[in-house]
């Protein structure tokens, strides 16, 4: 590109206005000097300075006292989207080299908590039980606004490349920099004072410390902070103008209204308006349409060709490669496309948790197979885009159930167990996982299912205690298992001699199961019920498509529709065929009238 050849010492003026969607992200600071959007850039840098040498955050300096340390930095670049693609805002920030602070590298704390996702589905399904409205806040520079203690301050030296108007070389901090090691826990205690300071009626939760409910005026409050993220829930709308004078009057923040994106997640919430003008949600969709486009085009997925029924062959199994057969050139890219496969099955897309997790342990002995296999969960993924975490109430069902299951030496390499999970919160899919049993190896499938039980209970213990912690219920966890041996092996009193060799953390599933304190209830359903099954292996076709993910999640199409439109595509590909085998027929017809004639032609000649 002709831009790019253009002297680094060129003037932003001189460079375009619009902005080069298609141009990747600059690794350097030059780099972005060279791009086509460096007139961007240059805005993004000059504004992230200008916050630094705030004069409450930092002192400028245009040189440093000898002896003092002082830690480097680098600009990090980043072209942020909206969800649906768009162009939100050019992002320029100033990183600090944190671990050669040597004088606080072994003894500072760093600690800084981050909510998991879980909690953060569960924040949905609670609006949606409670009537509560999800708002959306984002704290701008949140670490620099984090003070630091004054005998933990440090210089900076700007960036390589950058030449400050002023002539200043860097900055004596007085508060945090993204990229040392102490800013993430001073921007969490600064928030968490933020929280106990204006609002003392909200508590923190116990089991996930970025989980703050409570009740202002009779009102139930919900607050859950991702870093520099604020999620707000709540009914009353004086309360939420309350919290957004008290939160822009003491950080830089930015109020994007309803949710609508969160973590790269597109968050659809549909409402209905009240007599009284008050809106409330009454589902909400979770999905990664954008990401997964852009995931193709990042791994030269043909798009365009018959994309396969389901993310995995049923039964794979690919053998582990010895050391010295390992290539190397492709560990990177099975890396990054795991990686991203792992994020898009954590957060929306549970129907391929378990192929993805399966794969996941070729990351460090990669092979083509392995990377091939990836591919096809990705062109999968993508065939099957509009697919979303549907979140719809239903008042009816309990409070949590959970499912249950194993595949008995699933595992052809170790012949270990994999044992899934899944729960839901009235209805509605806010946790799942899959994994294998490493520390045992089942004897019989009724151990396997046993050790899985237990590991399910575990998972489904924690939210329990979070929702208990503020909404008291003598409620139990209603956990389905399709194997009624395990189901007897739980309740009964007696501990049979059959799994006396289990390790003894596995066996707390039966004071869970009976008791005064008895937390959860266990129900058989037959195989075909349990929805946990497709985290223990690759289904087939005809189980994958329709009977569990539909019971999963709820999609944008319900299953009558979705037959009734493969029905009509099976159709219309039917006729397209037999239309191409009609016009050939006929072109053959033709070709041998005009044989013949030419045979009778030669004949009457003759």
């Amino acid at each position: 590109m002709l831009l790019a050849l253009r002297d680094a010492d060129s003037d932003p003026a001189d460079f375009p206005s619009d902005a080069f969607m298609d141009e990747p992200d600059p690794a350097t600071y030059r780099q972005a000097r060279l791009s086509p959007n460096w007139r961007q850039w240059h805005k993004a840098i000059q504004s992230e300075i200008d916050g630094i040498l705030q004069p409450d955050r930092a002192d400028p300096v245009t040189a440093f006292p000898p002896g003092s340390t002082v830690l480097p930095s680098k600009f990090v670049f980043k072209l942020k989207k909206l969800t649906d693609g768009s162009l939100d805002k050019f992002k320029a920030r100033c990183t600090t080299r944190g671990d050669m602070d040597r004088a606080f590298y072994e003894e500072a704390e760093t600690f800084a908590p981050t909510p998991q996702l879980t909690t953060f589905r569960l924040l949905l399904a609670l609006c949606l039980k409670h009537r509560l409205m999800p708002y959306h806040y984002d704290v701008s520079q949140a670490f620099l606004q984090a003070l630091i203690p004054e005998d933990e301050r440090y210089y900076v030296r700007f960036p390589k490349g950058y030449i400050h108007p002023k002539g200043y070389v860097g900055a004596y901090m007085k508060k945090a920099l993204y990229g040392h090691r102490t800013s993430g826990r001073l921007w969490s205690e600064t928030a968490h004072r933020f929280m106990t300071d204006r609002y003392p009626t909200l508590s923190r939760s116990t089991y996930d410390e970025c989980l703050y409910i409570g009740w202002i005026d009779t009102q139930l409050f919900i607050v859950l902070i991702y870093v520099d993220d604020f999620i707000v829930a709540c009914a009353d709308e004086l309360s939420r103008a309350r919290f957004h004078t008290d939160i822009m009057s003491t950080f830089q923040a930015t109020y994007s209204g309803v949710l609508n994106q969160f973590l790269q997640l597109r968050v659809d919430v549909q409402t209905e308006t009240l007599p009284t003008g008050e809106s409330y949600p009454t589902r909400i969709e979770l999905s990664h349409e954008r990401s997964i486009t852009d995931l193709c085009a990042k791994f030269s997925i043909d798009t365009d060709k018959q994309p396969p029924r389901s993310p995995m062959a049923e039964g794979l199994s690919l053998p582990i490669p010895p050391p010295d057969t390992i290539d190397r050139s492709i560990e990177t890219p099975l890396r990054s496309l795991i990686y991203s496969l792992l994020w898009l099955a954590r957060t929306v897309r549970p129907d391929i948790y378990y192929h993805v997790t399966y794969l996941a342990q070729f990351c460090h002995q990669p092979t083509v197979e392995a990377l091939t296999a990836a591919k096809r969960i990705l062109h999968y993924a993508y065939s099957t885009r509009e697919y979303t975490l549907g979140m719809p109430i239903d008042s009816t069902a309990p409070q949590l159930t959970a499912f249950c299951d194993s595949d008995h030496a699933g595992d052809t390499a170790t012949r270990n167990s994999v044992s899934g999970y899944c729960l839901y919160f009235h209805g509605m899919l806010i946790d799942w996982w899959s994994k294998k049993q490493k520390s045992c190896t089942a004897l019989h499938s009724t151990e396997a299912e046993y050790v899985a039980m237990s590991e399910a209970c575990t998972s489904a213990l924690a939210i329990y205690n979070t929702l208990t912690e503020f909404f008291p219920s003598a409620e139990t966890i209603t956990i389905n298992v399709d194997n009624s041996a395990v189901q007897t092996l739980v309740t009964q009193r007696a501990l049979s001699s059959k799994l006396k060799h289990i390790e003894v953390r596995y066996h707390a599933v039966r004071n869970w199961c009976q008791g005064p304190l008895r937390k959860f209830t266990p129900v058989w359903i037959p195989t075909d019920d349990n929805q946990s099954d497709i985290f223990t292996k690759a289904l087939p076709i005809t189980k994958h498509g329709v009977p569990i993910i539909d019971k999963l999640t709820a999609r944008l199409l319900d299953i009558k529709d979705r037959r009734v439109k493969l029905v009509e595509k099976l159709r219309t590909a039917e006729a397209q065929k037999l239309h191409a085998q009609q016009q050939k027929l006929q072109q053959q017809q033709r070709q041998d009238q005009i044989v013949l004639a030419s045979l009778q032609r030669q004949n009457l000649i003759g």
